[in-house]
């Protein structure tokens, strides 16, 4: 990997970069930038900023995509976030976050537990729980990880849970990812799937090669526990029979605890049910104009017209119609991004992430 970045030449004549998708605030009018940013955002997070600083807003992030994983750059003033189950229920984001600062430091709390973590501190987040922080004026780096896409990965990342990452293997992953981050510019585009193979195995061998199961905390317990029949909902989603009973049985555990588990997402049902539109709108996005609305509810286990375009509304604010003919659109004030080059918002962004292996899944 440090060998892959270390004199990487800028992609040649015929040979295309990695073009970053841009979230800016730098070309706005001064008195518009808070309110687009958060709109921009407005899906996934709420944002509340630290100071009075308005007229002096400036943030950027730049996403870089290589395959079913991003890395991202952040440079924002200091702000505090919430996601909550709210926003997690209606986005169906789960993705696991490995996160450092080049500068700045920050607070986390996910239900009872909380941390804090400085520059150069390498921290693992879960966008599937709950969360407040807050943060300085900083510049960050992150990895994004959808569970989907690796799902054997993000067993051993449920083992250790969210917190700041130590030892000599996470300050090594820190540094590779800042060199990553730094080199994207001239990286060519065929060299995306290559990255994207040399991070999933830094993380494993730098974050999981000490993971045993003896080691693992009651809490860190439950979460692969989850993880592990977030697999077997992966595995049946088309299934018409799939339900918390089924669930129970494939997975060996019963009712009480299955519920207990997924108490943060709304119940099991309503987890099943938002990863099924989830799907489908991924599907419809992607589809031509004749494809069936009624045939890829039915490849979801979605057996009742009418009802299904009744949850695809009230999940998503369009009808899959709607969707399908690419007629659904963010307002104005939630585009911040380079025209042409990004989602609607950066939910959206994130959705897509994955997007190839939890269509596969399906």
């Amino acid at each position: 990997m440090l060998d892959l970045l270390a004199d990487a030449p800028r992609p040649g004549r015929g040979a295309p970069g990695i073009t970053p998708i841009v979230f800016s605030t730098d070309d706005m009018a001064p008195h518009r930038r808070i309110d687009v940013w958060r709109g921009n955002y407005v899906s996934f997070n709420s944002i509340t900023l630290r100071d009075d600083g308005t007229k002096e807003f400036s943030a950027r992030n730049e996403i870089w995509p290589l395959g079913d994983l991003a890395v991202m750059r952040n440079t924002a003033p200091a702000m505090a976030f919430e996601r909550t189950a709210r926003h997690i229920r209606r986005d169906g984001i789960d993705h696991w976050v490995i996160r450092v600062a080049r500068s700045g430091h920050a607070r986390f709390r996910f239900g009872d537990h909380c941390f804090a973590a400085g520059s150069m501190q390498p921290f693992l987040l879960s966008l599937g729980d709950a969360s407040v922080s807050d943060r300085t004026a900083a510049d960050w780096v992150s990895l994004y990880l959808p569970r989907d896409a690796f799902p054997d990965l993000s067993a051993g990342l449920e083992a250790l849970g969210p917190g700041v990452l130590g030892g000599p293997g996470a300050l090594l992953l820190a540094e590779t990812l800042l060199l990553l981050a730094r080199r994207l510019p001239q990286m060519s585009l065929s060299q995306a799937p290559l990255l994207a193979e040399a991070m999933r195995s830094m993380v494993t061998a730098c974050l999981l090669g000490d993971v045993a199961p003896g080691t693992v905390v009651p809490r860190a317990a439950a979460m692969a526990q989850r993880e592990r029949i977030r697999r077997v909902i992966r595995d049946n989603i088309a299934s018409p029979t799939l339900g918390p009973d089924k669930i129970g049985r494939l997975a060996g555990i019963s009712r009480s605890q299955l519920y207990r588990l997924f108490e943060p997402h709304g119940g099991v049902a309503r987890y099943v049910q938002a990863q099924r539109l989830r799907l489908a709108r991924l599907a419809l996005a992607e589809a031509g104009p004749g494809t069936s609305i009624a045939t890829v509810a039915e490849r979801l286990g979605f057996f009742d017209a009418s009802a299904f375009s009744r949850a695809f509304r009230r999940e998503f604010g369009a009808t899959p119609s709607e969707v399908r003919a690419g007629s659904w659109r963010a307002s104005p004030r939630q585009a911040c991004a380079a025209p042409g080059t990004a989602p609607a918002d950066f939910g959206g962004l994130l959705r897509r992430l994955g997007a190839s292996a939890a269509r596969a899944a399906a």
